[in-house]
């Protein structure tokens, strides 16, 4: 039964329609003294209520599931969702995910919940309504998860056995919509412990539902270089990346976790060496990753940079100055994140044979300098166009033109070109030497 348990000091809303509650994770969040950007009310006529909240904040009004009139607005960064309230309060709260969940609050700052959402919350407890409250919505487990990864309320023994058993049942039924996985996924990504919360989906045998080919890697042994194995490198990976770049990317916290995802597959033992070899496992994981993303209905370029990061993990910048100056002109666009992928991997690797490339870390930090430094800067304009080299050596437009091109990009970015006329003489020698031979 729903009781006054506390009350609010609220700041004025922009918006709030007559005769709504502020329910669930909002209400949550205040309690615990948290930033909240994302406000969900309950009460008559949410349309109305969307439109006029849409007027007073300049945002952007949309239906979120127009059938059951589910509306958003989005303003400036803050989201206000609008749903119709159930036959009463009571009702509306019993039909929640878990108590800390279970909590409506009032224009006045009144706020109600179920008996034991309070304890819960200032106990650190998360609690299911009940098991069929899970099941009524399929991403009530995974937001269960995210709840503990985020906020840190620890499922109780029932909620526990709970979440793992739908966890079993979903990965051969019914699982939500892709869309709402990914924001949840998001969420927990973005979390200064992200690390630490994946370990926890792994727990809750939800990875093998939504991340089946990351959880593949799981037990699986490397050895050599490597004291973790697969599943737990990368997990570590993406502490060391949080750790040492914490303003690091979706996409790139993504490419931590998921550089080693084709591993499992490629894994062969080297007699000789004493431990297992993973060739192709970047070329691979290039590609899986991309699967598993595009499942999830990630866009299309953050899919395309996680993939280009997997794919390029492996090539670090070699120790000359030439050399780092070649790579770091032929990877300029992935950068800075390639060295801060490449250094979290190098410094989640501490097997036997790590110790014998400790001077690498200090290389890629050195090379990140640089390539910070490089992408400060406008890229070199070049000093002939595909137009240009056409007209010079009398081609005809076709594959050729363009290696001729990024060959003069990049003895520009290398000193060895710097006006038109050794611009013409390089294109002209590179012509004969990709036509005819050195």
């Amino acid at each position: 039964m729903t009781r006054p348990i506390a009350h609010l000091h609220l700041t004025a809303l922009p918006c709030w329609p007559a005769g709504s509650y502020l329910v669930g994770g909002a209400v949550r969040d205040l309690l615990l003294g948290l930033p909240v950007t994302d406000f969900d009310f309950a009460g008559p006529n949410p349309i109305a209520a969307a439109r006029a909240c849409a007027r007073t904040t300049g945002g952007s009004v949309f239906p979120l599931d127009e059938e059951r009139g589910h509306w958003r607005v989005a303003a400036g960064g803050v989201v206000y969702d609008f749903a119709p309230l159930s036959a009463s309060l009571e009702a509306d709260l019993a039909r929640r995910d878990y108590t800390v969940n279970a909590l409506a609050a009032n224009k006045n700052g009144v706020v109600c919940g179920l008996p034991t959402s309070l304890y819960d919350l200032r106990h650190g407890v998360l609690r299911a309504v009940s098991r069929q409250n899970l099941r009524d919505d399929p991403l009530r487990p995974l937001r269960g998860w995210r709840i503990w990864a985020g906020r840190g309320l620890r499922p109780e023994p029932h909620t526990r056995s709970w979440i793992i058993g739908e966890a079993r049942q979903q990965r051969f039924g019914k699982q939500p919509a892709a869309e709402r996985v990914r924001e949840e996924l998001n969420l927990a990504l973005m979390l200064p412990r992200a690390s630490w919360g994946f370990a926890k989906l792994q727990e809750l045998e939800l990875s093998a539902v939504y991340l089946r080919e990351w959880a593949a890697g799981a037990g699986v042994e490397q050895l050599g270089y490597h004291h973790l194995d697969v599943f737990g490198h990368e997990l570590e990976a993406l502490h060391q990346l949080v750790w040492r770049f914490p303003h690091s990317s979706l996409a790139l916290r993504w490419a931590a976790l998921l550089h080693d995802v084709a591993k499992p597959l490629v894994r062969q033992w080297d007699e000789e060496r004493g431990y297992y070899r993973f060739f192709g496992h970047d070329e691979l994981g290039a590609a899986i990753a991309g699967e598993l993303l595009r499942r999830l209905r990630y866009p299309r370029e953050l899919v395309k940079r996680v993939q280009a990061l997997v794919r390029r993990h492996m090539k670090t910048p070699p120790a000359s100055t030439r050399g780092r100056r070649r790579w770091l002109h032929r990877n300029r666009r992935l950068l800075p994140d390639l060295l801060m992928l490449q250094i979290a991997d190098r410094a989640a690797t501490r097997g036997e044979l790590a110790a014998h490339e400790e001077g690498r870390l200090e290389l890629l930090y050195q090379t990140l300098a640089e390539a910070r430094d490089l992408v400060a800067k406008p890229e070199v304009e070049p000093l002939l166009n595909g137009g240009e080299i056409i007209a010079e050596l009398g081609l005809e437009p076709g594959p050729l033109v363009g290696v001729l091109r990024r060959a003069l990009a990049e003895a520009q970015a290398l000193g060895d070109v710097t006006d038109r006329e050794e611009a013409l003489a390089f294109v002209k020698w590179k012509y004969e030497t990709e036509t005819k031979g050195p």
